[in-house]
Order: C-alpha cells, then sequence, then structure tokens
C-alpha cells in the first residue's frame, strides 16, 4: 500500500483542531482542499476515518482513532529523517524517551518550541523520540538508552534526578459494555472500589498512581495482573475485559470505540517530570530539561 505521509500530517492536525476551519488555517489550505486530501487518505487506507457535522465541526471514527495512534510516532520518525537530511551534521544529538504508546500524548507538549529554546544555546541540536517499554522506565536512563526521559512520575533510582514540569487531570477508562459507560462522572473512590488493571513489572512510583494506590491502602484494592510493555496494548486490554484504569485525561479523545472516559472528582492530578543522569553535566541535556519546564502544554 503507497501510504502519503503529506496526508496523514494533515490528517493528524484535522484530529487535533477537531475542525476543517481551523485545521485548514493551521496547513493554509482551504475547507475543501483539504476535505479532499482527507477523502485520498481514506481511499489509500480503505476505511473512514472522519464524519463530518454542521458547520465543519468532525468526528473521529473508531478506524480513525486507532490509525492517529499508530501514525503519531510514524509522523515524528518521518520528520527526524527528513530534518537528518536537510540539516548539516548535528553536533549534539539527543533521544528523548517516552512511555510506549503515550507519544499522542507528548504532542500536546510544543516539541517545536521545546527545540527551538535548545538551539538557542546548542544551535546544532537534534532531538530523537524513542519509546520505551513500560516495565524500562526506571532503568532506561542509567542503562544509557535515552538521555532525558518524559513521564508521569518521577524516577526513583539513585542515578537519576527528576525535575516536575506540568500537572494533568486523571480520568477512569472503562470498557463499552461496563457498568460505568454511561456514568459522566463518578468519585473517585467509588471508581477504586472496581477491579484495575496493574502490571507488576513496571515500578511503583509509575504504577501506583494509575491503580489509586492514594485513594486507599493496596490490601484493599483488587488489582487485576496485566503483562502489557506499552500503552496502546492496556487500553486494548480494557477494552476487552471488566477491569478499569486510570489514566491522563489528554488520552480521552483518542480513545476507540470500544471504551469511554469517566470524570473523576477527587482525584489527585499526574504529575510529569524530565529526569536525567545524575552524572550526565552536559550543558545541552539540561538546556532540554529546562526548555520542558518552561514550555507548557497546548490545550487538549
Amino acid at each position: 500500500m503507497d501510504l502519503d505521509l503529506g496526508l496523514v500530517a494533515d490528517f493528524l492536525v484535522l484530529v487535533q483542531e477537531r475542525h476543517y476551519g481551523r485545521a485548514a488555517g493551521r496547513l493554509h489550505l482551504t475547507s475543501s482542499a483539504l476535505t479532499k486530501r482527507i477523502q485520498r487518505l481514506e481511499g489509500q487506507l480503505g476505511v473512514a476515518l472522519v464524519e463530518r457535522g454542521p458547520a465543519g465541526v468532525i468526528a473521529v471514527t473508531s478506524a480513525g482513532r486507532r490509525f492517529a495512534i499508530a501514525a503519531e510516532p510514524l509522523i515524528a520518525q518521518a520528520a527526524d529523517a527528513r530534518d537528518s537530511a536537510r540539516a548539516t551534521p548535528a553536533r549534539h544529538t539527543l533521544r528523548i524517551g517516552v512511555p510506549a504508546g503515550l507519544g499522542a500524548v507528548l504532542r500536546h507538549t510544543d516539541m517545536t518550541r521545546i527545540a527551538q529554546e535548545v538551539r538557542l544555546s546548542f544551535p546544532e541540536t537534534r532531538l530523537v523520540r524513542q519509546d520505551i517499554a513500560l516495565p524500562a522506565l526506571t532503568h532506561c536512563l542509567s542503562e544509557q538508552q535515552v538521555d532525558v526521559l518524559w513521564t508521569m512520575a518521577p524516577v526513583r533510582h539513585p542515578a537519576v534526578d527528576s525535575y516536575p514540569l506540568t500537572t494533568s487531570a486523571r480520568i477512569g477508562v472503562v470498557a463499552a459494555r461496563h457498568t460505568f459507560a454511561d456514568a459522566e462522572t463518578m468519585s473517585v473512590e467509588d471508581f477504586s472500589e472496581h477491579p484495575i488493571l496493574y502490571n507488576p513489572a513496571c515500578a511503583d512510583e509509575w504504577m501506583n498512581q494509575f491503580w489509586l494506590e492514594d485513594v486507599r491502602p493496596r490490601h484493599e484494592a483488587r488489582l487485576v495482573e496485566t503483562d502489557a510493555r506499552d500503552f496502546t496494548r492496556v487500553l486494548r486490554h480494557t477494552a476487552d475485559g471488566t477491569a478499569v484504569i486510570a489514566t491522563l485525561a489528554e488520552i480521552a479523545p483518542l480513545l476507540s470505540s470500544g471504551l469511554r472516559a469517566v470524570t473523576l472528582t477527587g482525584a489527585a492530578p499526574v504529575v510529569f517530570h524530565a529526569a536525567c543522569r545524575r552524572t550526565d553535566r552536559r550543558g545541552v541535556v539540561h538546556a532540554l530539561v529546562k526548555a520542558f519546564q518552561a514550555v507548557g502544554p497546548r490545550p487538549v
């Protein structure tokens, strides 16, 4: 199958904006031109990606949501390859670790501005995103897999320093057939009484907040083990079973038709962190951490 990456990139902008007019403005196209480009992409894929409503507002189909999640790293890698071909050799290449399956959440952080901030002091810097399996989040820095880790908890490792960034609300996610599927809002205490997915291979500091450890003690939690190593598989396990999960509010627009989001009242927010090796004294690394601290997320 020949897949036009330009059309894919346009589709991701449309998913972000949820409106043909706004997306077309960002892409410097007319609404009709953007419509034709999305139709061409749907023809290449053989599925409907969006449903257009009144005044240019769109709804993303379940196929469109799945494609958006899978396409995000594809476009990022294509952009990296393009920049590498066009640019002079980078003096600094920094690998940014991201929990596997959560690249779509990172896009709500303005990575273009972060790169610009770093290049003010280190002009020839290249940033490369690298997905990290969930159980490897604690050791990926000490084992030299990445230079900076962007994640949802401080890293508890003697060789790593973590720096708090912005916060995100926590929501619940349940299967479409679950008892809670029609509940738009519920208390976090009530939600925590139901079976919650849990990967014992993940570090406690990362996993605790997602099985709501702060709401009730561990011996009272009804934890259902999963071996999912990336967040996409966590969502699949949720859609296929009766266990629920707590996660980031930024996930809600990307849920498939087999899942439902539930607003949790009383839930403490998740704090994003940037982490780096304690012994890494390179100025470019600390410039990247400061850029993450300075640049906030885009609206969801």
